[in-house]
């Protein structure tokens, strides 16, 4: 490999679509504008019934278009790792933007670490577009094992990832229903620091009917996958805090989202499981206050 090589290496975006004919175009032309121009192009079509098709065969850019059984996002994604001819991979879903400098800053400033991520913005259903993800959470970056088990504060269509590294990890797991992105980058983060590109370079929508909306289909899964981490972690009082603060933080969550959705009754039964792990905590008992005084006054009379 020569220097130009080395410093401009192929970067494969992957992007895996269902019934995407709404976005995918608007997405496909974010990638392409991009100021970083060693890039291919992967979609999987998981087995879209509406335009998607049409869409991609009519792009005028040169795509790979991998069509394939709906078999779900993680089989897609991992198609389209199979197909990549670069060393390093780009995800971004088929409903969410790039900003034009996304790629060229992340791989600048990558720097020794095999893989990174970056900032967001909202937009969609109920969305300025000037809320970023680090407005609610704290983004570390380097060894972040334990930050991510508390909290999955990485956006898929924000990462840039080596290859090899994937392939190292076995990839997306697709007997997963949610959730597999943040298991994945669970394995990965125990060894592997990660880069942090401190700007909004990337648009991700939100809306209503996303599967991270589902809280009584994401609960039980996240707290099972939680438990399944910390049985390979050691059995000390570090880590039994660690995976108490992790259910905590999943519970509340949930109940946050159950009550968005005017599931008052899930969202008190999520609030009543995090003050049963922490009963002498101050903001658990206020939470099952709230969501006890929510579902009292949406009792139908």
């Amino acid at each position: 490999m020569n220097h130009a090589e080395q410093s401009i290496p192929l970067i494969s975006v992957v992007i895996p679509a269902y019934n995407a004919e709404s976005y995918i175009q608007s997405t496909l032309d974010s990638v392409f504008n991009q100021t970083y121009q060693n890039i291919e192009v992967i979609v999987v079509d998981d087995g879209s019934n509406d335009s998607t098709q049409s869409i991609l065969n009519a792009y005028p850019h040169n795509v790979e278009v991998i069509k394939t059984e709906n078999k779900g996002v993680s089989h897609a994604r991992n198609i389209g790792i199979d197909a990549a001819e670069g060393g390093w991979i780009a995800f971004v879903d088929s409903d969410d933007i790039w900003l034009p400098t996304k790629l060229e800053e992340q791989i600048i400033s990558i720097g020794e670490c095999q893989w990174s991520h970056c900032d967001s913005v909202y937009i969609g259903e109920n969305q300025s577009g000037d809320v970023k993800r680090s407005d609610y959470s704290h983004i570390p970056r380097g060894n972040v094992f334990e930050e991510l088990i508390v909290e999955n504060f990485i956006t898929t269509s924000s990462v840039l990832i080596k290859k090899s590294l994937l392939n190292q990890f076995g990839k997306f797991d697709e007997t997963l229903a949610c959730l597999e992105d943040w298991k994945l980058w669970i394995d990965i983060s125990h060894k592997n620091p990660i880069a942090y590109c401190d700007k909004s370079l990337l648009e991700y929508r939100v809306y209503s009917g996303s599967t991270s909306r589902k809280a009584r289909s994401v609960m039980p899964i996240h707290i099972e996958l939680i438990n399944q981490i910390f049985k390979a972690l050691p059995s000390n009082t570090h880590y039994k805090e660690l995976k108490n603060k992790a259910k905590i933080k999943s519970l509340t969550i949930c109940s946050y989202i159950a009550e968005e959705a005017q599931d008052y009754r899930f969202s008190l039964y999520c609030s009543y499981k995090a003050w049963i792990e922490a009963p002498l905590s101050k903001t658990t008992l206020r939470r099952l206050t709230a969501c006890t005084i929510n579902l009292l006054a949406h009792k139908p009379k």
